[in-house]
């Protein structure tokens, strides 16, 4: 019956680690399935909590610096707003300062340091909610 305890938390543990993805979830997870394998073979709580702290500690030094290491590369991801930072674009429409620039498929607000003309080629520098802070590039 204690097995049955050690699945559900182990289970609601790898779960939570869908949204943490640090992995020190999945270790305690693990851990509480080699618990559920202690009780199943008879051994009592004592026996259970030794072998999921044991667990726990193996995987936590050994196993979660290889997977932070080796598996999780999002750390130098760019989400597309910051990836437009340092493109240039073609302006579209302006109107003194402000203006619209269309990049792939989707189009811009802009405002820049200096008036701005359409068919003007700017750099985009910083985004600003829903608006690009851009230069302009000189010809």
């Amino acid at each position: 019956m204690e097995a049955n305890y050690w699945l559900i938390l182990g289970l609601v543990l790898l779960i939570g680690e869908v949204f943490t993805l640090d992995f020190s979830l999945s270790c305690f997870g693990i851990s509480c399935f080699v618990a559920a394998l202690f009780s199943a073979l008879g051994l009592n709580i004592y026996w259970q909590l030794a072998a999921a702290s044991l667990t726990i500690l193996a995987l936590l030094f050994t196993l979660r610096p290889f997977a932070l290491k080796y598996l999780i590369k999002a750390k130098d991801f760019k989400d597309n707003i910051a990836a437009l930072i340092g493109t240039t674009a073609t302006v579209t429409e302006a109107d003194g300062v402000k203006g619209m620039v269309k990049i792939d498929a989707d189009h811009w607000a802009i405002s820049a340091d200096k008036p701005l003309a359409a068919g003007d080629i700017v750099k985009i520098n910083k985004v600003d909610g829903i608006t690009l802070l851009v230069t302009k590039e000189e010809k």
